[in-house]
Parts: structure tokens; sequence; C-alpha cells
């Protein structure tokens, strides 16, 4: 076993480092230490971990040699391949994997393609009916990984580095065609003609988008809705096949199999009495993982089933926990990234909890107490990881597993492999069971939601544990879960503790904090102190919640105020345009109790405007609105609410998007000095103007602007202009969310998310970022 978990550990230890070691230099000490390992026997257990590290090194120096430069940013290029995942089809627009044929110059291998609806007057208006496994040729436009960073909340440059996507591209007008059909030995083609018989024969019956789920792991269907609830009541997780639902389809396949020997004539019984229940169990199971698309969690229970049958039919005997590692092994060598998909540690502790709950007890347990202890049990485990990695933990979790699981579990998905089996043989009996089936899903649905309103607001958008304190709570719950008898069991409630406290220490008394998050093409800014919080604009999004909304409040403003531990006092969207109001609506939705001001051109249920003269003071903090007047007309950008704000060692000037028309307003009104300065309209060449910048004196300006957008912000000539006047500019599309600390005392201290948040994936901060 030792050799085993060493070949993990050394597999999964080059990603807690923000760099890796040469190529060249790992391919030596690799080879150094083979020799090492053949001539001295003591150091093999230390070889194996060291070659399995470098191993992982030189994967991860591949896949970094294989992404696309800056260098070729925004270049076109006629582009032949295949579609390699089910196309996701949003209102105006679809994306895709797109695997190219050809990499030479500056194509990587797969990329993540957005074909967009351009309107009439386009040569291509409408997007095609694009099926998975299709080979196309594109006209696409190029772009880097590089996405948006802050110091807490969604990290997309992992998703795409764990997946493989070396570019993001963008379906240009031009010769976009088809060139061939999905080749018949596709796999995701065959999960997508399940996907369309499976629509012919049920498409209409209740929650047949959780029954596609539960079929052929497609989520696409999944309303923002339904994963509210599911979050909330923990049981997101028997909607992605895993070992549960692997392990049904072996059972009902080793009863087939039994059957089957059953009708086989007696001599060819004896022989296969044990043989074809296993085969055939592990035959199942592998077709199922193969409709879900052999994600992490079904090639883990795919290979722990492989390594019991294996057992079984060589007649040998193995530790569960050993069969536990092998797999895990098997998963890293296979694919070495795989350690940075929640889903592999979500798998993976998952059965580690419920081998340590069964394994080392003895004797028979009821049915009843099995079933109560392994949800505790996991529960208790995954809490910690899930606040680690989604900021979320559940309340109702416990109460709404017990029923949800029995249901899912001998009710829904043995129904479901059942309607699988005969789509293309009794397609009637098929859609049967499939209502049936989705029946009992609505009606578990139902229950869900009414568990879901158990579940505390506060625990949706928890703190952002540190990775040791998450460890030490793990540690702390499976010591609580040690057989009883152990003494010293519940000191495993101390090590959970840390959990509970924040990972940055609270802001001391006299001491601002302002954020300025990067959201893209937008403007969002966190500013407060220990006692008070504001948040200045609410980034891109269209302005509507619910199923055709989208915004940047779930992936960043949320954990970026949960990672304060307060709750916004004051929410102010500086004018209507949707970069900077664009997640107002769902802000609201979020914190209800939230004061709101907003310059709008229509009146708006909950939301003040923001006019001078208005000033106040709260939490160490003075504030002053200094445009607009109370009785100006909405003026589009000219209506932004510019506040000035005084914090202990800061003055910060808030523009929004105003023009230089109104500068020389403020100007004419007393503008004073301010030692940030939060640079107008992103940096357009409308503003800026060089009377403003010699007013304001701002000692660092900052920009929020998205890389390489269409706009061109900012602008050289905006820049020249705070160059000749010696300011310090800094930007969010070249440092990700910059956070400024002030004190009474005079300490000034300026970082940046993209060099506090290094990671092997990460790309690099330019120069200059704090």
């Amino acid at each position: 076993m030792k050799v085993w978990a060493l070949l993990i550990a050394g597999a999964v230890s080059p990603y807690l480092f923000a760099s890796t070691l040469p190529s060249w230099l790992a391919v030596l000490l690799a080879v150094l230490m083979a020799v090492l390992m053949a001539v001295r026997p003591a150091f093999r257990l230390a070889g194996i971990f060291l070659l399995f590290f470098l191993t992982t090194t030189l994967a991860i120096n591949a896949r970094l040699n294989v992404r696309m430069t800056a260098v070729d940013e925004m270049s076109t290029h006629a582009i032949s391949g295949r579609i390699d995942s089910l196309p996701d089809a949003g209102e105006d627009s679809v994306r895709f994997i797109f695997s190219a044929d050809d990499t030479s110059g500056p194509v990587p291998a797969r990329m993540l393609v957005y074909w967009y609806s351009r309107g009439q007057g386009s040569a291509q208006p409408d997007i095609p009916r694009l099926r998975v496994g299709e080979h196309w040729l594109l006209q696409l436009e190029l772009r880097t990984t590089r996405r948006r960073v802050n110091f807490h909340g969604a990290d997309a440059e992992r998703w795409l580095f764990a997946n493989g996507i070396g570019a993001l591209a963008y379906v240009q007008d031009g010769d976009n065609r088809l060139l061939d059909g999905p080749g018949p030995f596709n796999l995701q083609h065959w999960r997508a003609t399940t996907l369309r018989k499976l629509e012919q024969v049920a498409g209409d019956v209740p929650a047949f988008r959780m029954l596609v789920a539960l079929a052929i792991a497609d989520r696409r269907g999944l309303l923002t809705a339904d994963r509210n609830v599911f979050s909330a009541t923990g049981t997101g997780h028997l909607l992605a096949i895993s070992g549960l639902h692997i392990g049904l389809a072996a059972m009902m396949g080793f009863y087939l199999g039994r059957l089957l020997s059953l009708l086989s004539p007696y001599s060819l019984r004896v022989r296969m009495a044990i043989a074809l229940p296993w085969c055939s169990a592990w035959l199942a199971a592998l077709c199922y993982a193969a409709l879900a698309g052999f994600g992490v969690s079904t090639q883990r229970a795919l290979l722990m089933l492989s390594v019991a049958t294996l057992v079984v039919l060589s007649r040998r005997k193995i530790h569960p926990g050993l069969a536990w590692l092998i797999a895990m092994s098997v998963v890293v060598i296979t694919d070495p990234f795989a350690p940075l998909r929640a889903g592999f540690w979500f798998s993976f502790i998952a059965v580690a909890v419920l081998l340590l709950l069964f394994s080392p007890r003895f004797g028979p347990i009821p049915t009843w107490r099995k079933v109560l202890l392994s949800q505790f049990g996991i529960s208790l485990a995954m809490a910690p990881l899930g606040m680690y990695w989604f900021q979320q933990a559940s309340m109702p979790g416990l109460l709404a597993n017990l029923v949800a699981i029995p249901v899912i579990s001998f009710l829904v998905v043995p129904l479901i492999l059942t309607a699988l089996t005969l789509l293309w043989l009794s397609a009637p009996l098929a859609g049967w069971l499939l209502e049936l089936a989705g029946h009992i899903t609505h009606w578990l649905f139902l229950f869900l939601q009414q568990m879901s309103t158990l579940q505390p607001a506060w625990l949706n958008a928890t703190r952002v544990p540190g990775l040791a304190s998450t460890l030490l709570a793990m540690l702390g719950a499976l010591v609580l879960l040690l057989p009883r008898g152990i003494p010293g069991r519940f000191s495993g409630l101390l090590l959970m503790l840390p959990l509970l406290f924040p990972v940055t220490a609270t802001l001391e008394r006299q001491t601002a904090q302002t954020d300025f998050l990067d959201v893209g093409q937008g403007l969002s800014i966190l500013l407060g102190t220990r006692d008070y919080l504001l948040l200045y604009d609410t980034g891109p999004g269209n302005g509507h919640t619910g199923e055709e909304g989208w915004n940047m409040v779930a992936g960043t403003i949320q954990p970026m105020v949960s990672a304060r531990g307060q709750v916004p006092d004051l929410i102010v969207a500086s004018h209507a345009d949707l970069d900077h109001a664009g997640g107002l609506s769902q802000l609201q939705k979020v914190y209800p109790q939230t004061r709101v001001l907003a310059n709008l051109p229509h009146r708006k249920t909950g939301v003040e405007p923001c006019r001078t003269p208005t000033v106040w003071a709260a939490g160490d903090m003075q504030f002053s609105i200094l445009h607009p007047s109370i009785g100006l007309p909405y003026l589009g950008n000219d209506s932004s609410c510019v506040i000035s704000v005084h914090a202990p060692g800061l003055a910060l000037l808030l523009s929004g998007d105003i023009s230089q028309r109104v500068e020389r307003r403020l100007i004419n009104e007393g503008l004073s000095a301010h030692t940030v300065l939060s640079v107008p309209h992103h940096g357009s060449s409308t503003s800026s103007s060089a009377e403003f910048i010699a007013t304001v004196k701002p000692e660092l300006a900052l920009i929020s602007a998205a890389a390489n957008n269409r706009f061109g912000f900012p602008r050289a000539d905006v820049m020249l202009r705070y160059a000749q006047a010696e300011v310090t500019t800094l930007s969010t599309m070249s440092c990700g969310g910059i956070r400024i600390t002030t004190d009474a005392q005079g300490m000034f201290k300026v970082e940046s998310a993209r060099l506090r948040r290094k990671a092997i994936w990460r790309w690099p901060a330019n120069n200059g970022c704090p």
C-alpha cells in the first residue's frame, strides 16, 4: 500500500507549487532516479514518489507549451476539426469543444468555440444545427485562455487548463461549412444519438431534464432554479453519475448474468457460475460509464469494479483500502490533471469515508443504521470540502439525502437503466418506464424544493476556508467517525474549529480595504472597513435574474463579499449601462435588506436615486456624492454617480463613465485632489482630460477593462496623458483584481490577485503589477 500511496502523493504534489521544473531537468532527474533505484533498492520508495512527481511535471509543461501565446491574440484562421463535446446552446449562441485536425502554427489541439448569431445583416445570420462528432471548417478568431482572476471566487483558468483547452475561439463570417458527419465509432456521437432517442420517446415527461442527467450525464438542460435547490439540499451528487449509479448498473448486470447462467446448460453453468455474473456486471458498468462520457467519478467506480472483478476471477483477496488506492493511482496516471477537478476529490473521499465507516466494523449492522451512518459520515466529511471548493454548505442535506438516495437508487435509476436497454428494442415500453421515472423524480424534486427553504441564507455563501483549515476539518470529521469505543474520538471537533475562523484577519480599526474586482469589460468596486461595506457598481450582465440572467454575482462578487465576513451596507449602480448595472437585480435578490442607490432612466422598486448634495459617514469613512445634481435628466454615461470617499489613509474618487464634459463641471465646482482614481469610462478617449488629471492629482489610477476588448480600452492617448502627469496606472486586464489596504498611520499597500493567486496554470501578471 505504501507504493500506491507514494505514487499518488508524487503525482499530486506538483500542483502545490506555483511553478514547475524545466522539462530537460525533470527528464534528467527521472533518469538519475531510475538508475539509483536499480542500483540501490533502498531508494525505491522515495524513487516512486519522485518519478511520478517528475512525470506530472512533464505533463504540466507539455500542456503549458500547447497553449496559444499572447503573440497570436485575436488572429483569424481557417481551421478544420471535429466537434468534441455536446454543443451547449444559449439564447443567441452555442459553445462547444473543437479538436483541430492540424495544430501547426498558433492553432492548439483543443479550443473552446463560441458561435454567436450575428443578425439579419450578416452573411450567416443563424447558427446551424450542430451535432457532436461532426467535421467542420470554421473561420475562427483565436484568443488566449487568460480569464478573470480575483482574490476569491471562480477560477476559469484552472478549468480550461485541466480540460486541455489551448485557446478560446470565436466564429467569424466567411466560409464556415460542414465537411463530414459524425464517425460511427465516436463516443460523443453515440451519447448525442441516445439523447435524441430519449427526446423522441419521452421528451414531454415531467423532470425530463433530470432524467437526461441521470441517463447520459448531460446536465445542460438543468435550470438555475434546479441547481439552487440541489445545492441548498446537498443532493447535487445524485444527478452526477458516480459510484452509486455505476454500482447500480453493475448490480443489474450481475443479476442479468446470473439469470443467463441459470438458463445455460448445466456443464456451462458450473464453469460460468462466477465468471458470467461478474463479467456481465463489469460490461453493464462499462456501457453506463461510456454513456456518461467517462467522467472522473465514473472512471473511479469502473476502476474499482475492475479491480474487484479481477480479484474475484483470480480467487484472491484484496483489502478494500488497497483497491481504493489502486483505482486512484490509475486515474492520476491516465489523467494527470484529474486532481484539478472537484469531482476527483469528492468522489474518492466519499468512498474513503464509506470504507472507514464499514471496513473496520465487524458483525451485522442493521440496514437502517447503515444508511443513516453513511449519510451522516459523508455529509460531515464533505462539508469542509464543499466550503473550500464552492463556498457553500447544506443544513437540510442529511434529511434530504435520507429520502432522495433511496428514491433515486431503488426506483429512478433502475427504471432509467431498463429504459436505456429497451430504447432501441421497444420504444413504447421504454417511454412508459421513463414516464414513470419522470413522475417519481418530479415529486422528489417538489420535496427537495420544500427542504431547500430550510437552508439559511448565510450558508449559501460561506467564508472561503484555507487549505490547512480544510484539511484539519476533514481529519477531524474522520476522527469523529471512528468506531465507537476508540478513545479521543470527540477531539475531532477541536480539529474542525479552524474551519469557522476567517482566512484573512478582520480589518483593524482605522483601516480600510478597497478591491477593484476583475469583472472583464465592466466595473465593480468593493470598499469598506471592519464596520461598513459598500459595493460600487455591479459588474457586467444582462440585467435579468433566473434562467434568462447572466452576471458576475455568483462567481465573483458574492465570494469576495463572503470573504469579508460582511453583508454590503450599501450597493451603488453608477448608471444603467449593463457593464455597470448588469448584476443589480441579482444583488437585490441576494441581499434584500441592503440599501440601493442607482441612477436609472426609469424608477425601479427598492432603488433610490444617487444625487448630490448627499453626504454621510460610516465605519471611519466619509462619503460625498459629487454628481449628478437633483433635477438633471438621465444622460447615460454622464449620469454616472460620482462619489468622493475619504477613508483612513485614502482619498478615492469613484467616477463611473463620466465624459470630459462632466469632468469640467466637477473642476468648476471645486474638485479636490484624491490619492486613488477610478479611471473614467475604462480609459476611453472621451474622458480623463489633462486638466482633470492635473486637478485630481492621483498617485494611483486604476482601470477596469477586459483584455483585448472590442473598444480598445484603455486608449493609448489616455495612457499617455496619465504617463505625462507621472501617475502610476494599473489595470484589471493585466493584474486581475487589485486590492488597496490603507490605515490612519500611513500604510498604503497595493496587491494584485494574479500574483496573490499564483498557480501552475495561471497566466502571469504583466510587469508592474504589485
